[in-house]
Parts: structure tokens; sequence; C-alpha cells
């Protein structure tokens, strides 16, 4: 029964926060199945390798403090100084599969942006399992108020921790993921990751060694929040790089492939703002739904001939541009506007 109260108010909090990081995503969405198996990837692979990576740790940390110390000291030393590696490694793992078969075949992982919301997705599968854990040993041990205040302190305040630390290993490989030079394609999701392993150790110290009453759950929360505005900060300074991408790789194409209000209004930074796009394609003359698909197909034009600007030019490339530019024609010669007239 604990389990199914546990996943039922959970996941609705989660989902909450998953449709805030995908949404923050303005110009070039990701594929939802994508993210969904980004999710999955966090919710059950990456937790359960670090629930085997965080025993063999414990038994190593046990092993090194000698036989003197409880069990509750082996297990902080293990959150503290095991669990962050073990876990941004896991999470960090998937994070290099799928910037693997992206540049082999999904062509998805575009930048910096697509690479931190990727992290932020796999933070946040990883969070619905271990809350679920955390939450289901509390009312086991400390019954209804001991549940509920877990659930409160670790889902709905603290709730983006691991999403906020994934995003950074994620920043690295979108980053290497549009380098052209070598290093930077290796020191980068380095970076990332020891970006990623060093705010989860702060967090976990904080949470497992500053534990002297209400001063301190402040002081715990403050610091998260800072990790979580940290995390948005992020997202939104790539939101806005991507739209200097679309500004440059549409302002050519104004008055041809495209009407200057349409320009205007796709390269907007009101695109920015939540819902803006959403009301505004509301009164497309043909509607949202084809009106939103011309601005996606534009917004891809824009980031192709990115790719080709940085070195990339295979035929697949080429193929794809041509496919979106007659799908653009063709939405022109069907009367397709992108917003009201």
């Amino acid at each position: 029964m604990l389990w199914v109260l546990a996943l039922a108010v959970i996941a609705p909090t989660v989902l909450f926060y998953f449709v805030v990081v995908k949404s923050s995503d303005r110009f070039e969405p990701e594929p939802l199945w994508l993210l969904a198996a980004a999710f999955l990837w966090g919710a059950v692979v990456a937790t359960l390798l670090a629930i085997l990576g965080n025993a063999v740790g414990e038994g190593a940390v046990s092993a090194a403090l000698g036989g003197h110390s409880d069990k509750a000291d082996i297990e902080r030393w293990t959150a503290s100084f095991v669990a962050p590696f073990v876990e941004e490694t896991t999470k960090g793992t998937g994070l290099l599969l799928l910037w693997a078969v992206s540049a082999l075949a999904l062509r998805e992982l575009d930048g910096a942006l697509d690479g931190a919301i990727y992290g932020g997705v796999i933070g946040l599968g990883f969070t619905l399992t271990e809350d679920v854990l955390y939450v289901v040993r509390a009312g086991e041990q400390g019954g209804v108020g001991a549940f509920f205040g877990v659930f409160v302190l670790r889902t709905v305040l603290s709730g983006l921790g691991h999403a906020s630390f994934t995003a950074m290993t994620g920043l690295g490989v979108g980053i290497a993921a549009e380098a052209r030079s070598g290093p930077l394609k290796l020191v980068a999701p380095i970076g990332g990751w020891v970006a990623a392993v060093g705010l989860h150790f702060v967090h976990n110290f904080l949470a497992t060694f500053l534990n002297d009453g209400g001063a301190a759950i402040g002081i715990k929360l403050l610091v998260f929040w800072c990790f979580d505005f940290l995390f948005f900060l992020v997202i939104v300074v790539l939101a806005l790089r991507d739209r200097a991408i679309v500004l440059r790789g549409l302002v050519d194409e104004a008055g041809r492939l495209l009407h200057p209000k349409e320009f205007a209004r796709t390269t907007s930074h009101w695109m920015l703002v939540p819902l803006w796009n959403w009301f505004s394609l509301l009164s497309s003359p043909s509607g949202y739904a084809k009106s939103r698909q011309k601005q996606l197909d534009l917004i891809e034009l824009a980031f192709i001939k990115q790719r080709r600007q940085r070195g990339e030019d295979d035929a697949a490339l080429h193929r794809s541009e041509q496919a979106l530019r007659e799908r653009i024609w063709r939405a022109n010669q069907a009367g397709i506007f992108i917003g009201p007239r």
C-alpha cells in the first residue's frame, strides 16, 4: 500500500517538473519518445546500477572506517563521498549513449541546450525512483507523518536536485556534440561530469552532516534552491543562444521562404515566455497545428544551416535540408501562415 501511495504522490510532482523542463526548450523541442527514453534510463537503469555501485562503495567505506563505526556513520560517509560519483556516472552514461546514437543516426543532440534538457530529464527519472524508495522507508519506520514529511522535503522542496546535477553533465556532452576540435569533445563531458559530482557532493554533504534544527534545514534548502536557480539560468541562457541561431539561420530566408511577420514572430524574445507562442499561433489562419509544424520546420532548417557552418557536410544533411524546404514551400502554397497576418 505504501508503494502505491508513494508513487501516487511523487509521480505527479515529478511529471510537473518534467513539463517545466521540457517546455524550457522553446525553439527546437526534443522528441517526446526520446525524452521518455531518457527518463526511463534515469528511473530504471541508472537507479539499479547506482544501487549496486553504492552497495559496493558502502562496503569499501565500512572497511576503511573499521569495525568501530555504526551503520548511520557509514551511510552518511557513503552518501557524501561515494553516491555523487556513482550516481552521476550511471546517469551520465545514458547521456554518452544518447550522444553516440545521435551522432550515428538520430541527429537529435544538436548542442548545449539539448544536452542540458536530456540531463535534466534523466535526473528527474532518477528522482522518481529514489524518492519512492526513501518515502516508503520513512513511512515504514516513522508512520504517516514521516512519510509525508520526507515527501515534502525531498520531492516538493528539493525535487529538482538530480535534474540540476545531471544537467551539468548534459551541458558538457551537448558542447562536445557541436564542437569541432577533438580536445573539446573530450574535455567538455568530463568537465560537465565533474561539475555534476561537485554539486551532488555539496547537496549530499549538507543533507547528511547538517542536521541541527530548523536553521539547518533552511540553510540546506537555500543552497539547494540556488542549484535549481543555476539550472534554470543555464537553460535560459542556452535558449537565448538557440534564438540567436534561429535568427542567423532565417534572416536570409525572410521575404522568400517565410514572410517578414513570420520571421519576426518566430525569432521574437517573447518565444521564451511560457504559452506566448501557443496563444499567438491559435489565431493563425490554418490553426495551431499546421502553423506550428511550419514554424518547427523553419527552426530545424536554421539548425541544419548552423551544422553546415560548423563543418558538417554529408548527404543525409543535404537531404534533410531539401525535404524541409519542400515542406515549407508546400505549406506556403497551402496558405499556412505563422500567427495572424
